[in-house]
C-alpha cells in the first residue's frame, strides 16, 4: 500500500519516515510542499552575540526545524555563551536537529540542554512543559515562522512568562508541487481510479501546507468529508481513488477537520516516524479484520 508523505525527504541520509514505512511493507512517496526562506538572520545574530544575560533570557523556544537552521546560520562568527540556556522544542524531528546543531557548533553557541521533543508533540504540550519548568517573571526568546499560531504566547503570557518573539523564517507553497506530485505518482505506478478501493494514505504535516496542496490532490484522489457530498468532491468531480488521511499531530488534524471539513482517519500520538507508522499500521490491521 502506498503512503504519500507531504514533506521534503532527507537527502543526505536515509529518510526516517520512508525507512520506517518500508519496514512495515508500505511504499512511501515523499513530495515537497513548502518552500522556506530564512529571514531576520542579522537580528537573530545580534541577539545571540549579546548573550542571554543582556536580555535576561532563561530559555529559547523553537517549534520548527527551520528555526534551528536559522540559528545555525545566524551564529556564524559569533562568540557567546548559551550552554546553560535550555532550548524548548516541539517534536522529535526538531529535537534531533537541535542536537545535531549543538554537536557541530563550538562549545556554548548551540543547543545542549534540549527539552520537550518527543514529549511535546504540539505547541500546547510544549507550553505546559515550559510553564512547569519556569517561574513567573522569566523571559524567553521565541523563534517563530510567519504562520505560527498564538498557542504558546497565549498560554505563557497568561501565566506571567515574558516572551520576545522573533520571526526567523517564512513559508509559502511550492511553485512546483503540481509537477512534482504528478511525477512522483507516475514513478510509483499510479494509474487512475478505482472507486471501490482505497489507494492508500496521504499524510499531512502542517496546516500551512494542507490548503495549498488540496486542489492538486483532488485532481487524483477523493477525500472522505465530515459532511457527505454524495461522492462528489469540492471541484464537482465524481468519485476518484479514495485516500485515507493521516495527520502528524493534533494541530494539523484540527485544521483538516475544522477548516477543510476532511475526515481524519489517523493522528500520530507523537510526531515521530515510528509513532506515525504504528498508528497507520494499527488502523489498517483493524480495517482488515472487520
Amino acid at each position: 500500500m502506498d503512503v504519500l508523505l507531504l514533506r521534503s525527504p532527507t537527502l543526505d541520509v536515509p529518510d526516517k519516515y520512508e525507512a520506517v514505512f518500508r519496514t512495515h511493507g508500505y511504499s512511501p512517496i515523499s513530495v515537497p510542499v513548502l518552500e522556506t526562506t530564512l529571514v531576520h538572520l542579522e537580528q537573530l545574530g545580534d541577539r545571540i552575540a549579546e548573550g542571554p544575560s543582556v536580555h535576561r533570557f532563561t530559555g529559547v523556544i523553537v517549534t520548527s526545524k527551520r528555526s534551528i537552521e536559522a540559528w545555525g546560520q545566524a551564529v556564524e562568527g559569533v562568540v557567546a555563551r548559551w550552554a546553560s540556556i535550555p532550548f524548548y522544542v516541539v517534536g522529535e524531528v526538531t529535537a534531533e536537529a537541535a542536537r545535531e546543531l549543538g554537536k557541530r557548533l563550538p562549545a556554548g553557541l548551540g543547543p545542549t540542554d534540549i527539552r520537550g521533543g518527543s514529549e511535546a508533540g504540539s505547541a500546547e504540550q510544549l507550553a505546559r512543559i515550559i510553564w512547569k519548568d519556569v517561574s513567573k517573571s522569566k523571559k524567553m526568546l521565541y523563534l517563530t515562522g510567519d504562520k505560527n499560531r498564538d498557542t504558546i504566547s497565549r498560554i505563557l503570557t497568561q501565566r506571567g512568562v515574558g516572551l520576545e518573539e522573533l520571526q526567523v523564517y517564512e513559508t509559502h507553497g511550492s511553485s512546483t508541487f503540481v509537477h512534482d506530485l504528478e511525477d512522483a505518482l507516475g514513478r510509483a505506478g499510479f494509474v487512475g481510479c478505482d472507486a471501490n478501493e482505497a489507494w492508500g494514505w496521504i499524510v499531512f504535516f502542517a496546516p500551512s501546507a494542507a490548503r495549498h496542496v488540496y486542489p492538486a490532490l483532488c485532481d487524483h484522489f477523493f477525500f472522505r468529508r465530515l459532511v457527505d457530498k454524495g461522492g462528489v468532491d469540492d471541484h464537482g468531480h465524481g468519485r476518484k481513488e479514495i485516500a485515507k488521511v493521516a495527520a502528524i499531530g493534533p494541530t494539523t488534524a484540527s485544521f483538516l477537520r475544522d477548516e477543510m471539513g476532511l475526515r481524519v482517519d489517523v493522528i500520530a500520538p507523537k510526531p515521530t516516524p515510528a509513532e506515525l507508522a504504528s498508528a497507520i499500521v494499527g488502523f489498517d490491521s483493524v480495517s482488515r479484520s472487520v
